[in-house]
């Protein structure tokens, strides 16, 4: 699973975070939760978790995902 921060910008709230291993206590736990569950109410639609990962396969999937709806 990967996961993004807004820019400082933004918000300062997330400026510490890099990787997944720098969200606080429980806070992977709620986010994998919350994507396993959003879609229990919509029949047939599901959700599968996989590992957590950095910020370089981030980027790498969203520059192809940008490629492919070019």
């Amino acid at each position: 699973m990967s996961i993004t921060a807004p820019c400082t910008a933004l918000t300062k709230r997330y400026e510490h975070v890099q990787n997944a291993g720098d969200l606080a206590g429980i806070t992977p736990q709620q986010i994998e939760h919350f994507f396993e569950h959003y879609t229990d109410l919509e029949p047939g639609k599901w959700v599968k978790i996989g590992d957590w990962r950095g910020a370089d396969d981030a980027k790498r999937l969203i520059s192809q995902a940008i490629q492919r709806a070019s």
